[in-house]
């Protein structure tokens, strides 16, 4: 969504400031002009160009505004906090860029003026930070800050990496002093746990790109292990080695005939093949020989013909492979053996896009 002006409260109500972004013309537009590195990205005609904030205090049960000036971010803050007393406010990341960008948190003290930014680099280390859970355009880093007792620092609750995150992930608190940004844990030990805790994910993330990268580039056979989602993966490769990434198609895989589940399955698999806008489907079975049956019968029912606009792809061995393009060969459809025990080169052009040449 497009960021809106918002007002934070201080904790007792005594303060508050309002965050007005800049005036973007849409999303689209925004990100068109990332791609193309025009600045302002965005930028609706006439609209404000920079990202502003009011900051006020309630005297005499009247809000007085304290400063109002432009703030460090590019469109808008994710968040805020402001201090009771209005002496000093702090904001949080960017927006469509959280854990991105100079000013991951930035405090302004009592005239508005900036007192430090940091990065998300300045607050914990670069290994910590590749092994925090990324979205496409966001780093998962923190959870909601609040203002220490004292009222001197600004408490963080940063993201503890984690190999599985379920639910609300775990979290350590880091301060940040108002006065000069000066950044500590407030915890040492539980401090030190936590980036051994990111050192081990991050290795674990390592050996499993490792994995993937030696995978993507090995020959391609069928899955070591008869399961449904290891044989959509292999259809999906499969086409994708056979015809490149262009080519957008669906994958069914047949259940095993004694599934309680298994009825639903066929089903898909006639679905997949009588579509009149599928273009390309792909096609595998727990049993060969089962999916070999079921063909026969969807063949036997289909017009004669109607299928020509369909190219299929069919993981099955040479042992079944005759039987498939006996029952197929009345519909019209276009067959691609996809023989699980023949390995299939890696295109250099997919090699190319994903590591380089």
């Amino acid at each position: 969504m497009l960021p809106t002006t918002t007002t934070y409260t201080s904790c007792r109500g005594h303060a508050r400031i309002t965050v007005v972004p800049r005036d973007l013309e849409n999303q689209l537009s925004y990100f068109e002009d990332k791609v193309d590195k025009v600045d302002p990205a965005g930028q609706a005609k006439g609209g404000t160009r920079f990202a502003r904030a009011r900051l006020e205090r309630l005297t005499n049960k009247r809000w007085q505004v304290v400063w109002e000036r432009q703030i460090s971010n590019d469109v808008a803050p994710v968040s805020a906090i402001v201090r009771d007393d209005g002496e000093y406010a702090v904001t949080f990341d960017n927006w469509h860029g959280v854990g991105y960008g100079p000013n991951a948190v930035a405090i302004y003290g009592g005239d508005g003026r900036l007192v430090r930014a940091l990065s998300l680099a300045d607050l914990v280390p670069k290994d910590y930070i590749e092994a925090l859970p990324h979205s496409v355009s966001s780093i998962h880093w923190r959870g909601q800050p609040r203002f220490s007792p004292d009222g001197e620092k600004a408490l963080i609750p940063v993201v503890i990496p984690s190999e599985i995150f379920a639910g609300e992930p775990a979290t350590i608190e880091i301060a940040v002093a108002l006065a000069d940004g000066k950044v500590s844990p407030t915890n040492a030990a539980s401090w030190d746990a936590a980036l051994v805790s990111a050192r081990k994910v991050l290795a674990e993330q390592i050996a499993a790109e490792a994995a993937a990268k030696t995978a993507f580039l090995t020959p391609l056979l069928g899955p070591e292990v008869n399961a449904e989602r290891q044989w959509h993966d292999y259809l999906r490769e499969a086409v994708g080695r056979l015809k490149g990434d262009d080519v957008a198609t669906s994958t069914t895989v047949l259940r095993l005939p004694g599934a309680k589940d298994y009825a639903m399955s066929e089903k898909w698999v006639r679905e997949a093949l009588i579509d009149p806008y599928a273009d390309y489907v792909a096609l595998a079975s727990l049993s060969a020989p089962n999916l070999v049956s079921v063909l026969e019968r969807i063949a036997s029912k289909t017009p004669r013909g109607s299928l020509f606009k369909a190219t299929v792809f069919i993981a099955l061995s040479d042992q079944y492979w005759p039987g498939v393009t006996a029952a197929m060969q009345r519909t019209g459809a276009k067959l691609v053996q996809l023989d699980p025990t023949k390995p299939i080169p890696q295109r250099s052009e997919r090699i190319a896009r994903r590591y380089g040449s």
